[in-house]
């Protein structure tokens, strides 16, 4: 509401926001009470049950030695097969449960500054008469089976081994797609595009902006801190994450870069304060973006584009994500990539929190459907896309080496082998993969009917994979040279994307930049000298 002031007197109307709000038929805000609570739980670690500290007795290994001195008998169980899932997601969910009660209350931050975290204790369960005392309510019956049979057991019996029962490590796939309705300009081509799309996501954030980006250049961070002093100043606060961990050689130039980076902060009065650089590579080789709006909610991006070392000058290409539900999964994507400590990182629970409030939003209801990717699911998204092209199948690589063939050019072949029209684009040769070969691979290739395209004057970075007219991919993962880590998922990171003639409108706009990507272009790979 605003209040108008006049001769009159005072009286109050609408505000722009809440008349669209009103009409839109959206539920109005609220302003909830925050305050702090001292919460502790204890894992047991034979079936995974957790308990508020308050509700159990502890004790520590000396203590319970003192005991047995003492003349108590006392029975321990010893776990093998197997330990509760320790996740930050997993400690996360087991806070939120003993913290707050219900719907009326829900977690808004954790300060990662109190969390501690140890296992150098037993839980204990007392024998009287016969029968246990001491198990909380809440008690599940796999453990109270548990303590039966060793009250069970023999006199003198010390050591009961058990095989762990409870739940394991939740898989780190994300959800299934989602329905929206995707407006094809938020696929960003080009380079100095890339940088209008930065900026403008700076300019329009409310409060928070993190940015993943392989790799750092101080340099070009300098060049870029202009919007993002412009946005410090209206309040707004950066995380800086970056993954660069090829070699030793690598992490240290990025990690130096990172140390110039946080002195510029420093010494920056308007930066100071509202942006941290994080100084601990992630390993990841995605480029990610999120950020908050006043009136329509998070943006999240999914690139090629390394948002904190790129000159903008080769051809890159972004998803803008707006869609609640599917931005819940870059910060999701975020969570992952920092919350290796557990409840000790701000970051990671600040994510968290945010992707469990953004999926309490009402799901998207058009036609078009979206899917962030993360590891495998490439290989699984582009081994389905191979069999069931029928127009038209482009990889879009920005480097060509020893996995070109298992990693894009066999998939090229089988939609080739279905007569349809399959090429795969390329930059620059990588490792030992030299000109030569790639001269070689071409005219193999095109023997299967695919055809190798390299370009010329103008450097592709973008990766992408176009099927038909209406399904396209954008992602961090070089198709042709790199391959997804199944060990450590979150390495590369894409976006799904299935819109009626989406791809056919990426294509067209890449022939522009690419002549040779037309059906009948030469595709000759225009190699320099080894």
């Amino acid at each position: 509401m605003e209040a108008l002031v006049s001769e009159n007197g005072a009286s109050f109307k609408a505000s722009a926001y809440g008349l669209r709000i009103v009409t839109g038929g959206d539920a109005l805000p609220y302003f909830p009470k925050r305050f702090s609570k001292r919460v502790g739980f204890v894992i047991e670690w034979a079936t995974g049950e957790f308990f508020p500290t308050s509700q159990i007795t502890l004790m520590s290994p000396y203590k319970l030695d003192q005991e047995r001195r003492g003349g108590a008998e006392i029975r321990q169980l010893n776990v093998s097969g197997g330990l509760p899932p320790m996740s930050h997601s997993a400690n996360l969910n087991r806070l939120a449960d003993i913290a707050t009660r219900g719907w009326d209350e829900r977690i808004a931050l954790v300060d990662g500054r109190t969390a501690t975290l140890h296992d150098n204790e037993f839980m204990i369960v007392k024998v009287i008469d016969g029968a246990p005392r001491g198990l909380p309510d809440t008690t599940g019956p796999k453990l109270k089976a548990l303590v039966d049979e060793a009250c069970a057991l023999p006199t003198g019996t010390k050591t009961m081994s058990v095989s762990y029962a409870g739940p394991r490590e939740e898989d780190e796939a994300l959800a299934d797609e989602h329905p929206c309705s995707f407006d094809h300009s938020d696929i960003i081509i080009g380079g100095s595009q890339q940088r209008e799309c930065f900026e403008g996501i700076l300019q329009r954030a409310h409060r928070r902006v993190v940015i993943h980006s392989t790799f750092l250049d101080a340099k070009r961070f300098e060049v870029m801190s202009e919007p993002i002093r412009a946005a410090c100043v209206r309040g707004v606060r950066f995380d800086f994450l970056w993954g660069a961990e090829r070699d030793d050689d690598t992490e240290q130039k990025n990690y130096r870069a990172a140390l110039t980076i946080a002195k510029m902060i420093r010494n920056d009065r308007d930066l100071r304060g509202r942006c941290t650089i994080h100084l601990r590579s992630t390993g990841s080789h995605a480029k990610l973006i999120l950020a908050d709006t006043l009136h329509d909610g998070w943006i999240g991006g999914v690139s090629s584009c390394n948002w904190l070392s790129s000159p903008f000058q080769s051809v890159e290409l972004t998803a803008l994500l707006r869609d609640q539900h599917a931005v819940a999964d870059v910060a999701e994507a975020l969570r992952h990539l920092v919350g290796r400590r557990g409840l000790y990182d701000d970051l990671a629970t600040e994510m968290a929190i945010t992707a469990i409030d953004l999926r309490r939003m009402p799901s998207g209801k058009g036609i078009d459907r979206v899917r962030v990717l993360i590891g495998e699911e490439h290989d699984r998204f582009m081994r389905v896309a191979s069999g069931a092209a029928k127009r038209r199948f482009v990889v879009g690589s920005n480097r060509l080496g020893t996995t070109a063939r298992p990693g894009a050019l066999i998939q090229g072949e089988v939609a080739a082998s279905a007569h349809v029209p399959a090429t795969v684009l390329y930059s620059t040769t990588t490792g030992p993969v030299k000109n030569r070969h790639a001269r070689a691979l071409a005219e193999q290739s095109a023997e299967a009917g695919v055809r190798l395209v390299r370009t010329k004057k103008i450097p592709l970075h973008g990766k992408f994979v176009a099927v038909d007219d209406d399904e396209i991919a954008v992602t961090s993962l070089n198709w042709a040279s790199a391959s997804a880590d199944p060990d450590f998922p979150w390495g590369e990171i894409g976006v799904q994307i299935r819109s009626e003639g989406i791809a056919a409108a990426v294509c067209n706009q890449l022939e522009g930049i690419f002549p040779m990507l037309k059906e009948g272009a030469s595709a000759s790979t225009e190699a320099v000298s080894d």
